[in-house]
């Protein structure tokens, strides 16, 4: 679509200085999609327009990104996770457990057992 001849041209859109040329191209870009005549300041109101415009990309994006990086971080965080002991291994390790306390209350009777036996009168 061609701007309209009402329409002013690029040039006098374009700041000085390459800090707001998106902005400013933004701007002419929402003249033309309009298809009207600049108003008086309109100009202005355009380039408010297209810093809103730019500033509610720039907060979406920026979440997304945010997101995406949360996430990738989840999963690198998840991969370097050791697997959990299977079944097998747990049951071992509840038999060994049950083997040593068993062995140290043999141990503690064998010890302490006469005295017990004794100090309750049989």
């Amino acid at each position: 679509m061609t701007p309209p001849d009402t329409l002013p041209p690029l040039s006098s859109f374009m700041a000085p200085g390459d800090d707001h040329r998106l902005r400013d191209l933004l701007a002419f870009a929402m003249a033309v999609e309009a298809g009207r005549p600049l108003a008086p300041g309109g100009l202005d109101g355009l380039r408010r327009e297209a810093d809103a415009a730019l500033e509610a990309y720039a907060f979406r994006s920026l979440h997304n990104r945010v997101e995406e990086i949360r996430l990738a971080a989840v999963r690198e965080h998840i991969g370097r996770l050791r697997a959990p002991p299977r079944f097998l291994t747990l049951v071992i390790a509840n038999l060994v457990a049950l083997l040593l306390l068993a062995g140290g209350a043999a141990a503690a009777w064998r010890h302490y057992g006469p005295m017990m036996l004794a100090w309750i009168g049989v």
